[in-house]
């Protein structure tokens, strides 16, 4: 088992000696392959799925006997071989006429899943049943969950069928922190097809659209446009009209939004087919030169519009001490789309939790994070203040150290500060807990962390997953 992911194992596949070309497809998800080009033509392309690679490996396993002597390479062997044990049809297929380059896809396959330390050669294999054991151990180890695949494959496909309507729209994800917000953009947008900005309180028009700024010459001080992420993603839309493009805005309650819009807030209205109603004059002379510069299609008599592919998508948190309010007229313009609360896909790590008389409890993030929103839910807590599935990371949850210092450091605080500031911490925190510090330093085993119902809760959660361990 090498512990790598798949993609990064085809990378180094690749890069073991040889002419084949060697890489993954997630989509299939597959293996791509090529043969060495040697006969004077142009290199050929082909691949097989890792469910039949792993099948063709099972295959070899069975009947390890047989193939122990068919290395080094013999074509006429290893068709025979082929063609008597193995089951895949798109192997036997391969095989009658690109015997050579499966061969050696086995061969990368077995020598850097085992760590072998000789040198490799493409045309030998080591056919040992403790080593293909390996190599099918760690392939299985790489299909993807089917449910979560299909699933991707359908956002895959929705994304794409988008993309052939290229219908620009304005929308703003907002939901409780970690529920997914950034997520759900990131599965739609990417380094090529965005611009992306953050708001802050500071945030002005200048920011978001451009302005004039200052930059050395030489020896001279000269001035010229600097274009801000709305500029940037209408030039970008413009010269990319076959494209869908996004301006992706995060965060975009924590400045006053329909200030730094300004005159771009017009645009916003949208006909049928996602481009601007209502056009405005550019007032700005610099930003008008610089588009007719870099973007002359976006500039019509002097008029700017947003087109129909550029999307808008930003996210908000309605329940950070940090927002600015959004009035009625700016809001209208947008679609909403609520991110709801769902741990049925989330951290795995688990947590141990300081109690009375018990010492401490383990129990997962999940049952402690929806332990907490059940109480708070109970005390009429708005939804947007619950934790999130990604309220807390992999990485937080990776140790027993960082694990404790996301506890007290991020999630307790934000419990403290943000959701129960106004005499409320009895809701979740036990009663001796008079101010933050002391709920830090309390952070031990014994100590009373959490109020008694919450305890139970995590107690009763800590029982079914024990009793869960016991049945598996």
């Amino acid at each position: 088992m090498t512990g790598i992911r798949i993609d990064e194992f085809a990378r180094r596949c690749n890069e073991l000696d040889g002419e084949m070309d060697f890489q993954y497809l997630s989509v299939s998800p597959s293996i791509e392959f090529s043969n060495t080009g040697r006969r004077g033509g142009q290199k050929k392309y082909f691949s097989i799925s890792l469910i039949e690679l792993i099948k063709t490996l099972r295959d070899i396993h069975q009947n390890i006997s047989s193939f122990a002597g068919a290395s080094p390479y013999n074509e006429a062997l290893m068709r025979r071989l082929f063609a008597e044990h193995i089951t895949s049809v798109t192997t036997n297929a391969l095989s009658t006429v690109q015997t050579l380059p499966l061969y050696g896809v086995i061969a990368k396959v077995i020598h850097l899943t085992n760590n072998l330390p000789n040198q490799f050669e493409e045309k030998e294999i080591p056919f040992d049943s403790d080593k293909f054991e390996i190599a099918i151990e760690y392939l299985e180890s790489q299909l993807p969950d089917e449910e979560k695949y299909l699933d991707t494959l359908a956002l895959h496909f929705a994304a794409a069928e988008d993309e052939s309507e290229i219908k620009g729209s304005n929308t703003i994800y907002y939901g409780a922190p970690g529920v997914g917000k950034s997520f759900k953009i990131d599965q739609i947008c990417n380094d090529n097809n965005s611009i992306r900005t953050i708001f802050h309180p500071d945030t002005q028009y200048s920011d978001f659209v451009g302005c004039l700024k200052p930059k050395m010459d030489g020896a001279d001080v000269v001035y010229e446009f600097r274009a801000g992420p709305f500029t940037k993603a209408i030039e970008k839309a413009y010269t990319n009209e076959n494209e869908h493009i996004y301006l992706v805005i995060e965060e975009i309650n924590r400045a006053a939004s329909a200030a730094v819009f300004g005159e771009v807030f017009q645009l916003l209205d949208r006909d049928s087919e996602g481009r601007s109603v209502y056009p405005i004059d550019l007032t700005d002379p610099d930003m008008l030169e610089y588009l007719l510069t870099n973007a002359p299609e976006a500039i019509e008599n002097g008029q700017l519009r947003i087109p129909v592919n550029l999307s808008l998508f930003a996210t908000m948190n309605s329940s950070d001490q940090a927002v600015m309010p959004m009035d009625t007229a700016f809001k209208r313009r947008w679609m909403f789309e609520y991110i709801r609360i769902d741990f049925s896909d989330c951290p795995n790590g688990m947590l141990s939790i300081p109690i009375r008389d018990n010492g401490e409890v383990k129990v997962s993030w999940a049952d402690f994070a929806q332990t907490i929103n059940n109480a708070l839910v109970d005390n009429s807590i708005p939804e947007d203040r619950l934790l999130g599935p990604w309220f807390l990371s992999n990485a937080e949850l990776q140790t027993i150290e960082s694990t404790q210092k996301a506890l007290t450091g991020k999630l307790c605080l934000y419990l403290w500060d943000d959701v129960l500031r106004h005499g409320q911490s009895s809701i979740v925190f036990d009663l001796g807990i008079k101010n933050y510090g002391q709920l830090n330093t309390s952070f031990e085993p014994n100590n009373a962390i959490f109020n008694e119902r919450i305890e139970q809760a995590l107690l009763d959660a800590s029982v079914v997953q024990d009793n869960k361990s016991v049945e598996e």
